[in-house]
This record gives C-alpha cells, sequence and structure tokens, in this order.
C-alpha cells in the first residue's frame, strides 16, 4: 500500500482538460471581456510543468514523461485550433463588418474632402490670378523704367515665391526690379554688340546682319575678331582676283566630297585640307550649323564675299 501510494504522488498528469473561450462580451466602459477556462487550465499544466520539468529521469519514470511530452503537443494543436475556431466565428466576421461600415463611411469622408479641396483650389486660383495682374502691373513699371524692348520685358518670370501667402509685396516689387535690372544690362550689351559690329562691317561689302544673329550665341568680341578676320581673306580674295587668279566659288560640293572620299586612301586621315565651301541656309539655321560643326570638331569660318 505504501508503495502505491508513493507512485500517486510521483505522477502528476492533466486529466481532463480542454480549452474552452466564452462568447466576447462588452463592458459598461466600452471594454471587451472575454472569459473560458484559461485560469483553470493554466493552473493545471503549470502544475504538471513545474513537477517534471526538473525531474532525473530513471527506467521507472521515463516512459511515462515520453508519455506527458506527447500530451504537451496534443495541448498546443488543441489551444491552437480553440483560437482558431474562436476567430472563424467571433472576431473575422466582426472585423469583416466592422471594415465593411467603415469603408462606407470613408466614402462619404472622401466625397466631402474632395469637394471642399477642390473649392479651396478654386479659390486659391482665383486669388493667384487677382495677383497675376497685379505683378503683370509691376513688371510693365518696370521695363517701363528700364526701357526694355518686348523681347527683354517678356523674359520677366513671375516665379512661384511670389504667389505664397507670406510673400511681402514689397519683396516682389523688388525682385521684379532687379529682374528688369539685368535684362536691362543684357539689352544694352547686345545693342553695343549691334553697334559695334555694324560700324566694323561698315564699307566693307559685309552684311552686318548676320553676324548680328550670331549674338545669339557668341560674344561680340568673338564676332568682331571674325570680321576681322573675314576682311583679311576678303581682301585676299580682292588680291587674287586683281593679280588676274582665277577664282572658282561654289564648285558642286558633290563632286568635292567624292574627291575628299577617294583621296582617303591616298593621303593620311589625319592630313587636314582646307576647302571653300557655298552654303545657303535660312537666318534660323545659323546656329544648328554651327552647332554641327562644332559636334564634329570641323573648323570652319565665314567668308563673307559680294555673290
Amino acid at each position: 500500500m505504501a508503495e502505491q501510494k508513493v507512485k500517486e504522488v510521483k505522477e502528476v498528469g492533466f486529466g481532463d482538460i480542454e480549452l474552452k473561450i466564452a462568447k466576447p462580451t462588452l463592458n459598461k466602459d466600452k471594454t471587451l471581456s472575454i472569459g473560458g477556462n484559461f485560469s483553470e487550465i493554466g493552473s493545471k499544466i503549470q502544475s504538471v510543468v513545474d513537477r517534471y520539468k526538473n525531474t532525473e529521469l530513471t527506467e521507472d519514470n521515463v516512459d511515462y514523461v515520453k508519455t506527458l511530452k506527447r500530451q504537451f503537443v496534443s495541448l498546443r494543436t488543441g489551444i491552437d485550433r480553440e483560437r482558431k475556431e474562436y476567430m472563424k466565428v467571433y472576431i473575422t466576421p466582426a472585423k469583416d463588418l466592422v471594415d465593411a461600415m467603415c469603408k462606407e463611411l470613408l466614402a462619404i469622408v472622401d466625397e466631402g474632402e474632395s469637394a471642399l479641396g477642390k473649392q479651396l483650389d478654386a479659390y486659391d486660383q482665383k486669388r493667384k490670378d487677382e495677383l497675376t495682374v497685379v505683378l503683370k502691373e509691376y513688371v510693365a513699371e518696370a521695363s517701363e523704367k528700364y526701357g526694355l524692348r518686348d523681347e527683354y520685358a517678356t523674359q520677366i518670370k513671375l516665379i512661384d515665391k511670389y504667389y505664397n501667402k507670406t510673400q511681402r509685396e514689397e519683396d516682389s516689387i523688388e525682385d521684379i526690379d532687379l529682374q528688369a535690372k539685368e535684362l536691362a544690362k543684357e539689352q544694352s550689351e547686345y545693342d553695343a554688340g549691334v553697334k559695334l559690329i555694324k560700324s566694323e562691317c561698315s564699307e566693307t561689302g559685309l552684311l552686318p546682319d548676320s553676324y548680328i544673329r550670331e549674338l545669339e550665341y557668341k560674344s561680340a568680341m568673338e564676332i568682331i575678331l571674325e570680321i576681322k578676320q573675314d576682311k583679311i581673306s576678303q581682301a585676299e580674295l580682292k588680291s587674287k582676283e586683281d593679280a588676274g587668279e582665277k577664282i572658282t566659288v561654289g564648285e558642286p560640293v558633290s563632286d568635292e566630297i567624292k574627291r575628299l572620299i577617294s583621296a582617303v586612301s591616298k593621303d593620311s586621315e589625319t592630313e587636314l585640307r582646307t576647302r571653300i565651301l557655298r552654303v545657303t541656309y535660312m537666318p534660323s539655321q545659323a546656329k544648328l550649323m554651327a552647332r554641327f560643326f562644332g559636334d564634329n570638331h570641323i573648323k570652319f569660318e565665314f567668308i563673307k564675299t559680294g555673290f
């Protein structure tokens, strides 16, 4: 009898154990309560854990401990199964229903937010349109103050900061004035360049307008140096002509190109060649033509003649 009593004390098992989770209830303070036999089961499991977690295994108890370990696996599976079932019955449907109802509410909120946003945008645009009228008056005043021609006056920009609500009107006026002042400087430099070009081309037969167009992408001094070189070239041609030397200008380009291509095999590819080429182009194509020669590293110069 004594041995049997010792055995009963030694072998502490789970007994009849199954997790049961009660239906969730809402408290008066809007907190959620979920009842069940958590404490009861927890106590039973804990007593087994406390009894066997530090047990020294022997031939007498090893089989029982193995059985207990399998029961722990079954417990974990059962608890997880009850959790999933509870989620499926109570939590997931509630979540889906709440999501659907909130989605409807958010759609109404979005409608209102969008409508008000459009009204505010229209209001702000009206404010900007009215401010633009005022800013353009300041532009006109600054343009007149510095004597800007239309092609320069239209370059004054109404930049974004002018429309900030924190922007002071005086600061915008000052900034516009600075823009106009800088453009007046550019206009003055352009006019001075035109004057120099016309003076340099005077009584030479060279056409100043073709040089003036180059002011878009060259400095006035570069163009003056170019004109001086063209004068030298013009004088050399005139000298040859006066000496009775035959001068051929406008030789068919296709024949010249054929000759150049056929000469590649005879001469070194690095040898520099100089040819006179007559090109017919519109004023708007001058920059394009200059860029083509520049991009292909072809040195060129304009030689103005009477033809």
